[in-house]
């Protein structure tokens, strides 16, 4: 039922109890709390039983401190020339050395040979903007003097379509009846009646009036109605 990492344990009734050591023991039980050993603070005194116990000295071999003392030469010498020679690279690509110069200088140049090529394109370019813009401009005119003809155009062909049709109203209104006239106009219309029926045979022919026969009139006198009709 209960674990412990640990085989120390000892049964007391129905509970398992540790008794050795409780900081290497990791307890997962139910009201138990681990205890952990933890390092003395600083601010404490030494104890007691060591107050007066002098550690012995760290014994090093002769042959051994002579191997440390060559690595850390081997070491300490490495690291210098390391130094050194970062401090060379430093030295030979800062802002004030002579490659860091010669750059300098050859970035210069390109930089006036590319803004010289540059006033050059724009001086093209604005050149063949002017020329494209003078062509616009003369399409836009010869445009506007079209368009100023055709109106005109239009203009005079709808006054000349107005007074044609002034002058038809005129002519027509010549046939209109008169107040003084109408009761005479009327008279004629009913001693000579107008009759607006007629009839269409399968030839094309037009017979005018509901009594008119084919046979009452002479045949080079009919009416053919047009070709653009009988389509």
């Amino acid at each position: 039922m209960f674990s412990a990492v640990k085989s120390n344990v000892v049964n007391v009734g129905r509970v398992n109890r540790l008794w050795l050591p409780l900081n290497d023991v990791t307890v997962t039980l139910a009201g138990v709390q681990s205890v952990r050993r933890t390092r003395k603070p600083l601010w404490l005194p030494p104890a007691k039983s060591k107050m007066f116990k002098i550690p012995p000295r760290k014994y090093i071999p002769e042959e051994e401190s002579r191997e440390l003392l060559r690595l850390y030469n081997n070491y300490r010498t490495q690291m210098k020339m390391i130094r050194r020679h970062l401090k060379n690279e430093v030295q030979r690509t800062a802002a004030t050395s002579e490659l860091a110069l010669q750059q300098a200088a050859e970035e210069e140049a390109e930089h006036q040979a590319l803004m010289e090529y540059n006033l050059q394109e724009n001086l093209r370019v604005a050149a063949l903007r002017g020329k494209r813009v003078q062509k616009e401009f003369e399409a836009e005119m010869a445009r506007v003097e079209a368009t100023k003809k055709y109106q005109e155009e239009k203009a005079l062909l709808a006054e000349e379509e107005a007074m044609r049709i002034i002058t038809e109203t005129q002519e027509f209104a010549k046939s209109f009846i008169k107040r003084e006239d109408l009761e005479q106009a009327i008279e004629a219309a009913i001693a000579n009646p107008v009759d607006y029926n007629f009839a269409v045979d399968n030839e094309g022919h037009v017979f005018r009036g509901r009594l008119t026969k084919p046979q009452d009139t002479d045949e080079k006198d009919w009416e053919k109605l047009p070709a653009t009709a009988m389509q």
